[in-house]
């Protein structure tokens, strides 16, 4: 028993300097379930509402959602509504991409619907806002493609730390739509 615990403890210590690595980007996954978050803003009229939701490192995820459409920001709530067209209801878990144990990007999933097309999925990735310079969308990937969560963290981790937003054009891989 005592071997087992020095093996997790061990672990968890490895686990925690490799994060800390300066340079090294790794991943951790917070769970977002709008039901556990603070409603900010709601307007019946237009069916909109706004959450502000736990995210990872003091940085707040801000979930909103029109039209039976979601669209997510980190940091900041930049204004802008990043979501393809489709029906769209977020997945269960946000990926926060660290650089130095810090974060720099947010890859969630939106599931698509509708009835003119069949079920599918995008991964978008966000650059994190704070203040004085909101984040946005950098890329968004079909679903569908293989290794689709691969390309997204290839994509986090080559633009987002860098990505100017309202000057560079955000990607778009397969058919995110």
């Amino acid at each position: 028993m005592q071997s087992f615990a020095i093996a997790v403890a061990l672990g968890a210590l490895a686990a925690t300097s490799a994060a800390a690595q300066p340079g090294r980007t790794t991943s951790v996954y917070t769970a977002l379930d709008v039901a556990r978050c603070a409603q900010t803003a709601h307007d019946e009229e237009g069916s909109s509402t706004t959450w502000r939701c736990r995210g990872h490192a003091g940085v707040p995820l801000i979930v909103m959602s029109g039209d039976d459409r979601y669209d997510i920001d980190a940091g900041e709530d930049n204004g802008e509504w990043e979501s393809p067209g489709r029906f769209s209801a977020p997945g269960p878990r946000v990926e926060w991409r660290l650089r130095s144990g810090r974060p720099f990007a947010i890859i969630y999933r939106l599931v698509l619907s509708g009835n003119e097309m069949p079920n599918s999925s995008v991964l978008a990735v966000e650059s994190i806002g704070r203040p004085g310079r909101a984040g946005c969308l950098v890329a968004m990937i079909d679903g569908r493609l293989p290794n689709a969560n691969v390309l997204a963290r290839a994509r986090a981790d080559a633009r987002a730390a860098s990505f100017r937003c309202g000057e560079d054009e955000h990607e778009q891989h397969g058919a995110a739509q």
